[in-house]
C-alpha cells in the first residue's frame, strides 16, 4: 500500500494542479483487492494449521473466535491505513498541494474510507470463517473483491439520471452506496451529508455481515 501511494503521489506531482484530497485518497481505489489477498491467506492458515480447532478445544466460544478474527483484520487494516496516510501526508507537505476543503471534511472523508476498508474485512472474514479450505477462501475473496468493483461501476452507470426510470435509479444508487467499492469511489466528490450517509451504510454492512456470519459459524460443522 505504501508503494502504491508513493506511485500515485509521484504521478500526481507531475500534473499542473495537485489537490490534497487526490494525493491522500486516490490510491485507495485498489485497497479492496489488496485486503482480499492478504486477509484470505491469514484466514486459510487458521484452518489449515488447526488454530481454530485448538481454540475450541481450550474452551473459546465460536462467536468469540469469529469476532477475534474480525478484530485482528480490523487492526491490521488500520495499521496499513495509517501508514498509507502518513506517506500521503508527507507527499502533501512536500508538494504544497492546494487545499480546497476544510480539515474537518478531510477527517470525515478519511473516516468514510476507513469504514469502507473495515466493510471489506467484514465481508472477507465472513467468507474465510465459513470456508475451511485455504485455496478456496483465497479464490472466493479475490473474486468477491473484483465482483464488488465491477458491480459498483455498473451500479454507478445505471444510477445516472436519464437512463432508467426513477425508482430503478434509486435502487441502483442504494446498491452503489452500500457497496464498499462504491463508498470509496464516490467519497471524494460528495457533500458532508452524503459522507455521513456512506459511513452509516458501512456500519450497517459491517453489523449485518458480522451478525449473519456469527450465526452461520455457530452452526458450522468443524471437523
Amino acid at each position: 500500500m505504501a508503494m502504491i501511494e508513493c506511485s500515485f503521489a509521484y504521478i500526481l506531482l507531475d500534473q499542473n494542479s495537485t489537490r490534497v484530497d487526490l494525493i491522500l485518497f486516490a490510491s485507495l481505489q485498489v485497497v479492496g483487492i489488496l485486503i482480499s489477498i492478504f486477509y484470505s491467506l491469514f484466514l486459510g492458515t487458521e484452518y489449515n494449521d488447526g488454530t481454530i480447532r485448538n481454540k475450541l478445544i481450550v474452551g473459546h466460544k465460536r462467536e468469540t473466535i469469529y469476532l477475534a478474527s474480525f478484530i485482528t483484520g480490523t487492526v491490521a487494516v488500520t495499521i496499513i491505513y495509517f501508514i498509507w496516510g502518513l506517506i500521503g501526508g508527507i507527499f502533501t507537505l512536500v508538494s504544497h498541494a492546494s487545499v480546497n476543503i476544510t480539515i474537518s471534511q478531510i477527517m470525515l472523508i478519511g473516516l468514510a474510507y476507513w469504514l469502507a476498508c473495515i466493510s471489506y474485512i467484514a465481508i472477507f472474514n465472513f467468507i474465510g470463517m465459513i470456508s475451511s479450505n485455504k485455496a478456496r477462501t483465497s479464490i472466493i475473496c479475490i473474486l468477491t473483491a473484483f465482483i464488488l468493483m465491477f458491480a459498483g461501476l455498473l451500479c454507478y452507470s445505471l444510477a445516472r439520471p436519464g437512463f432508467l426510470p426513477q425508482y430503478q435509479v434509486t435502487i441502483f444508487q442504494f446498491l452503489f452506496d452500500f457497496n464498499p467499492y462504491g463508498q470509496i469511489f464516490q467519497t471524494m466528490s460528495v457533500d458532508t451529508i452524503t459522507l455521513w450517509k456512506l459511513c452509516a451504510y458501512a456500519l450497517s454492512l459491517i453489523t449485518l455481515i458480522s451478525g449473519f456470519g456469527i450465526y452461520i459459524f455457530r452452526k458450522k460443522d468443524l471437523k
